[in-house]
């Protein structure tokens, strides 16, 4: 199915026949992915670990793919200890590993927190084969959401207005299981600021050209952000918008399928 800009896929695989499959193989197997080896950095959502996106880095591996898995900057034991760009150039290293390993295209990948990196990332960089976005999470720029975040904002803008900004200090934060984060208020900012680096607005128009997305809501996730980032990234045959039958927490792993499938049409 062609549209102009990206084809839109509802799927019908479901969050429980993940779970299942997933319980009772270790991981849900995958046939493997010709081609040049693909290499991809799976980055996990907001304070936690990696055990969201293990089947799916699980798989991924079955099928071929190098990857990636690492606690990021804002992994439940680093929360913000990073600006956001400087979480940029983590990123570089491993798909400085992955390329060592032999991996000759790259995709980077992310869920909730961690598509908003991957997102950031391919507005920044060159030669990415592609960028996967899972229940795309942090939204600062989006009304609701940046009402939440107001007053960390404001202390930190207070605390760098008095030369404060490397200090640590207790912000409210929101979502991904954490009520609080402990942060320099200069690291909290890059990435809580509405007009600042980690928003859609500033980072999907810039998504280098020839470097395809594909963006995956759950359909009862009560956010879905597909919609509002695909008309915005630059037009692609490849780039595509789906919707599978899961929750926030549950996408990546309902989602391994469809993942796969594109994978095996990149070129």
């Amino acid at each position: 199915m062609a549209l102009t800009k990206f084809s839109v896929l509802n799927l019908s695989f479901t969050a429980s026949v993940a779970a299942v499959v997933v319980a009772l193989t270790g991981c849900q197997t995958v046939d493997p992915v010709p081609g040049d080896h693909i290499g991809t950095v799976l980055m996990h959502g907001r304070g936690g670990t990696t055990r969201h996106v293990f089947p799916l880095g699980s798989a991924l591996k079955s099928a071929g793919i190098l990857v990636e898995m690492p606690l990021m900057p804002w992994s439940k034991g680093r929360i913000y200890d990073k600006r956001y760009e400087a979480s940029m150039v983590e990123i570089d290293t491993y798909v400085a590993h992955l390329r060592s390993a032999g991996a000759k295209r790259i995709v980077v990948s992310g869920f909730s927190i961690g598509a908003n990196a991957a997102l950031g990332y391919a507005a920044r960089r060159e030669d990415l084969s592609g960028v996967i976005l899972l229940a795309h999470g942090h939204v600062p720029g989006i009304p609701g959401f940046s009402r939440k975040l107001s007053d960390s904002v404001e202390k930190a803008r207070s605390m760098i207005d008095v030369g404060e900004g490397d200090q640590t200090a207790v912000f409210t934060d929101f979502g991904g299981g954490n009520d609080t984060a402990t942060s320099t208020a200069n690291d909290l900012l890059s990435w809580f600021d509405p007009s600042g680096p980690a928003t859609i607005a500033k980072n999907a128009p810039k998504v280098k050209p020839n470097t395809p997305v594909l963006c995956i809501d759950g359909s009862s996730d009560r956010w879905k952000r597909c919609g509002q980032i695909m008309w915005q990234v630059p037009r692609d045959p490849m780039n595509r918008q789906i919707s599978v039958s899961a929750d926030h927490m549950s996408t990546p792993s309902v989602a391994i399928q469809p993942i796969v499938d594109w994978l095996r049409e990149l070129k």
